[in-house]
């Protein structure tokens, strides 16, 4: 009996043993797959704002370039005038959505996280800036 009870726990210690270590296998893929992203995108925003810093009191070499920021500081480069003219024209909110939706890459939930709204909110947000941009286009 007491080889029997030996050997359950032994099985039992093993069983717990691999469930510990893919546990912590998971964890720890986990934690380098949101350092990976995390640094992807700093290493994008860093990029941005070496630009600018670089291009910054200097004349406009390429006069149909155009740099929109959002509130938060997030930026992108416009080639197109008429674009330019309806991105400056929208919402902040809706600005910087389009900003790091399109020019970051950032997910829906990700842009959410940021502004601690919902997703349903950031789709609102992003529908209601396509119109406005159609509508500019439209008028001109």
């Amino acid at each position: 009996m007491s080889a029997s009870l030996s050997e359950s726990n032994s099985v039992a210690m093993a069983m717990f043993d691999s469930y510990s270590k893919t546990v912590m296998r998971n964890l720890s893929r986990d934690e380098i797959a949101k350092i990976n992203k995390r640094t992807y995108h700093e290493i994008g925003g860093m990029e941005v704002m070496q630009y600018v810093a670089e291009t910054y009191g200097k004349e406009d070499t390429y006069p149909s370039e155009f740099v929109i920021t959002g509130e938060h500081g997030h930026s992108c480069v416009i080639t197109t005038e008429r674009l330019y003219e309806a991105m400056i024209r929208l919402k902040e909110c809706q600005k910087e959505v389009l900003i790091l939706e399109f020019w970051y890459g950032l997910s829906r939930r990700e842009v959410a996280d940021l502004f601690n709204v919902s997703e349903r909110t950031i789709s609102e947000w992003k529908r209601k800036a396509f119109n406005f941009i159609r509508d500019y286009y439209e008028r001109k």
